[in-house]
C-alpha cells in the first residue's frame, strides 16, 4: 500500500512552526510540541515521527488513519483555532496538529501565521477532508 499522501501532509506539518501534536491512544492523550523539521519515516504500516533515540517519538499505524480534515473553529475567546485532524475508520481522532500561537498579544491573528495554514490548505486542493482510501 502507498502512504504517500499522508506522509507528505505529515512532513509538511511538521515543517511549519508552532505545531502542537495530540496523539489518541484510546486510553488517553499525549500532546507534544514539536520542533520544526523532525523526521519522518513510514516502514510497512507505521509510521515514525521523531527520532527513536531522543527522548519522544511517536509511531502512527497508517493503516488505521483514513482521512484528515483541515478545521477552523471558533473557541470561547472568540478567536479561531486552526487544526488538522487525522481519523481513524471509526471518525475517532488519531493524532491532531494544532496550530498555536496564532494572536499576538493584542489578540489579532498573526497574517503571516494563518497563510502557512492557508497554504497548506492550498496545497492539499482545498479540500476540508482528505481520503487517504487505498
Amino acid at each position: 500500500m502507498s502512504y504517500h499522501l499522508i506522509n507528505e501532509l505529515v512532513s509538511d506539518i511538521l515543517d511549519i512552526d508552532d505545531i502542537i501534536l495530540s496523539v489518541n491512544s484510546g486510553s488517553g492523550i499525549c500532546e507534544v510540541r514539536i520542533e520544526r523539521g523532525l523526521p519522518v519515516r513510514v516502514k510497512d504500516k507505521w509510521m515514525t515521527i521523531g527520532n527513536e533515540d531522543k527522548s519522544w517519538h511517536i509511531h502512527l499505524n497508517l493503516d488505521n488513519v483514513k482521512t484528515a480534515k483541515f478545521v477552523t473553529e471558533i473557541r470561547e475567546s472568540g478567536m479561531s483555532g486552526y487544526s488538522v485532524r487525522f481519523f481513524d475508520s471509526n471518525g475517532n481522532i488519531a493524532m491532531r496538529a494544532n496550530f498555536v500561537k496564532m494572536y499576538d498579544d493584542s489578540g489579532n491573528l498573526s497574517s503571516a501565521k494563518f497563510d502557512r495554514y492557508n497554504k497548506l490548505f492550498t496545497k492539499f486542493g482545498k479540500k476540508e477532508i482528505i481520503s487517504f482510501s487505498r
